[in-house]
């Protein structure tokens, strides 16, 4: 695999259950195998919390690091764009939903939330501006920008997991959104 080598900055893409849709930091720290790698996480620890967690990584679970783009304005996110948000120790894919702009009364600063919704938990959850950044995937050794689904990208993804939406959105009935504010977290629930 031509793209990596000892030293190199990557992402590694999350591939077991409770980690799909994640991409964890990480650093090479040599070549194991053709096309596996031993990589030390940037931000993840081991069980006991007094190492950086390290682990042999297939070639197909990494990726380089994402290249920057410009600094982002809550103007500039719309419904349905992919989007990486910061959580967790890692990055995790998810689509805008709302942008809520709103200025702090006293300083002016931008407190903008943004509403993501998460394939993978099938959830909502807020965030600051700051927390996420526009979506890349690396296709063949290149960066291409996520395109916006169909409005419809929740109805798609349950009739995609249980073959009929109508029937699946009865009985689910509602959806958990999450938020967080500093310190304070809540659950709300919003029903379809």
């Amino acid at each position: 695999m031509g793209y990596f080598s000892v030293g190199d900055s990557v992402e590694v893409v999350g591939h077991e259950d409770g980690f799909w849709g994640s991409y964890y930091e990480a650093k090479i720290l040599k070549q194991t195998e053709e096309c596996e790698f031993l990589v030390e996480y940037q931000t993840l620890e081991d069980d006991d919390k007094n190492l950086i967690l390290q682990d042999t990584v297939e070639a197909k679970y990494l990726r380089p690091v994402p290249p920057q783009i410009s600094k982002v304005s809550s103007s500039k996110f719309k419904f349905n764009d992919a989007v990486d948000v910061w959580a967790n120790d890692g990055w995790w894919v998810g689509r805008v939903m709302q942008v809520v702009p709103h200025k702090h009364k006293y300083t002016g600063s931008d407190r903008t939330r943004v509403f993501v919704w998460f394939d993978s938990t099938q959830e909502e959850i807020d965030y600051q501006l700051c927390k996420l950044r526009v979506h890349q995937d690396w296709v063949n050794g290149d960066w291409v920008l996520m395109k916006k689904q169909e409005d419809n990208t929740r109805k798609r993804k349950f009739a995609d997991d249980y073959g009929s939406s109508s029937s699946v959105f009865q009985q689910q009935g509602s959806k958990k959104i999450f938020h967080t504010d500093g310190v304070c977290t809540s659950w709300t629930v919003e029903t379809y």
